[in-house]
């Protein structure tokens, strides 16, 4: 027997949501409603499941999947196609660009930067063992496109890596990792100094607004 066909999200003030959007997905299990904050954007064709809370200046594009027990912070960003599985973390001011791949276990800390066609993996021998465990990602890193990311590894504070690489390994805070597989190099100085809030933050779209000073009310972030 299938689930009722009534609302099961809450969501705050100000939301601008497309047609053919379904929040608050049930699923055998579940227990709370879809959350989401105020001055949401989420595009046409995005899917989000119940037991998901998002924080405030939520923005999506199309064809978004957000699978159960999620929570995201503020200001958060995740573009087209993009898959986010269940059960991960993401914290303030997360950009994720188009078509990644993000499994369960995986947590993501604040001000940090994804690009296009990253796959996250939680499960180094997959139908030959048991267990997930997911990457770590730590505050005010950026990931180029085409990464792989392998299980279990942690990706530290402040660091920058290149698109196209394969982190099978942890990489130190604050430096430059590339390569397959991963090597490391001193950070220049032309990327030091972490992420800049002015591009991650405002609630801007190439094909909706251009301009938004907004993200200096809520920046820098509470703990």
């Amino acid at each position: 027997m299938g689930f009722p066909i009534l609302p099961f999200h809450e969501i705050g003030g100000h939301a601008q949501i497309d047609p053919d959007v379904i929040l608050g997905y049930r699923y055998p299990g579940d227990s709370e409603p879809t959350k989401i904050g105020d001055h949401a954007i989420i595009r046409s064709g995005s899917i989000i499941y119940a037991n998901t809370t998002i924080g405030n200046r939520f923005q999506c594009g199309h064809q978004v999947l957000i699978r159960g027990e999620i929570s995201i912070g503020h200001r958060c960003v995740v573009h087209h196609k993009c898959t986010l599985e269940g059960r991960l973390r993401m914290g303030n001011g997360v950009k994720i660009m188009a078509h990644v791949y993000v499994p369960s276990r995986t947590t993501i800390g604040d001000m940090v930067f994804i690009g296009p066609g990253t796959t996250f993996l939680n499960a180094k021998y997959p139908m030959r063992q048991d267990g997930v465990q997911g990457a770590t990602i730590e505050d005010g890193v950026t990931i180029g496109g085409g990464v792989t990311i392998c299980p279990g590894v942690t990706i530290g504070k402040g660091s920058f890596i290149g698109a196209g690489t394969l982190v099978n390994k942890d990489v130190p805070p604050n430096v430059l990792a590339f390569g397959v597989p991963v090597q490391f190099r001193p950070m220049p100085e032309s990327l030091a100094g972490g992420n800049l809030p002015e591009q991650l933050l405002p609630q801007t779209d190439l094909f909706g607004a251009h301009h938004d000073d907004t993200w200096k009310d809520d920046y820098p972030f509470n703990s």
